[in-house]
């Protein structure tokens, strides 16, 4: 008999979600509304080759940010990302900066057609441009691409933090 863990269940529940968001997924688990803390942007050109199809210097938005819930606190993912601005909707990248919306939420707010493609085996540390450290203890971390009208432009690291362990047997 296979043992299973929290990482299982959680990797079995990302795939069978009717959610088209990692943040509304989440939000069904944890049952609160979630927002983007301790948000960091830096903007810094590409370099080749890289996994989004850009040409070297091409400008890129780094990000860094922990969906926590807004009524516990509690952090429940940390996600780093590399967004191609260009290949993104106008008005965007600014909600992106001024609000607390997660990526997820802005596009669908912006009603845009979006794919993910996960990169197996790709480590969410190839993001390394920030300095605030990974928590240790996470139950999944993942890397995946975001296709927006057929173009690659986004990149995304998540890191799953251990306080959702408690909540997948409700799942």
């Amino acid at each position: 008999m296979v043992a299973v863990t929290p990482r299982l269940q959680l990797e079995h529940a990302l795939r069978h979600t009717t959610s088209t968001t990692v943040t509304g997924f989440l939000e069904q688990l944890v049952g609160e509304p979630l927002e983007a803390f301790d948000r960091q942007h830096l903007m810094i050109e590409a370099d080749v080759p890289n996994l989004l199809g850009v040409e070297q210097g091409h400008p890129l938005l780094a990000r860094s940010t922990v969906l926590k819930g807004t009524t516990s606190g509690q952090s429940y993912l940390h996600a780093r990302s590399l967004l191609v601005p260009s290949r993104l909707p106008p008005g965007f990248r600014r909600q992106l900066e001024a609000t607390s919306d997660p990526i997820g939420r802005i596009l669908v707010r912006q009603r845009v057609e979006f794919d993910r493609s996960p990169l197996p085996g790709l480590e969410p540390d190839l993001l390394a441009m920030f300095t605030d450290s990974v928590p240790d203890g996470c139950l999944l971390s993942r890397t995946y691409r975001v296709a927006v009208n057929g173009e690659q432009a986004i990149l995304i690291g998540e890191w799953f933090l251990a306080a959702l362990e408690q909540l997948l047997g409700a799942f």
